[in-house]
């Protein structure tokens, strides 16, 4: 069996001081919680796999920005390499947040008051390696316009 690295990109979405998480549905992580996002297809980048799995998986349209973290991870059935993708809503689409909060597998999180112990593996190590105050400071800035 070859060890093949399976490209993923993962979606850092802010709103508001916070960031969005998706409970996994199946699987042996079934009902722990993760960034959003999935497997990069034949020649995708990492910012367009990001913004078209927000809208495949949740209805999200998002601008990426930049990847703010590649993280290797080796879960015992495969090995990913997460792409962590900021990301912003967009806002001249329409995005119902309102019917997303009633959803209880998604949730928007504060970094302090993220439940790490329920959180996937990689996207665990990803928070605590996320240097947060740099992209909460850089949403501030985008917010003030």
């Amino acid at each position: 069996m070859t060890n093949t690295i399976i490209d993923v990109a993962a979606a850092i979405v802010i709103n508001k001081g916070k960031f969005l998480s998706a409970k996994r549905l199946g699987g042996y992580l079934h009902n722990l919680w993760e960034f959003p996002g999935g497997k990069l297809e034949k020649y995708e980048t990492a910012k367009l796999a990001a913004e078209r799995e927000l809208e495949e998986e949740l209805g999200i349209k998002a601008v990426a920005s930049e990847t703010v973290l590649v993280l290797d991870y080796a879960y015992p059935d495969k090995s990913v390499r997460l792409h962590f993708v900021l990301c912003s809503l967009d806002n001249s689409k329409s995005n119902n947040l309102a019917l997303l909060a009633q959803n209880p597998t998604i949730s928007w999180f504060t970094p302090e008051i993220a439940p790490l112990n329920d959180f996937c593996p990689a996207d665990k190590l990803a928070l605590e390696k996320i240097k947060w105050d740099t992209i909460l400071k850089s949403e501030d800035i985008d917010n003030d316009d």
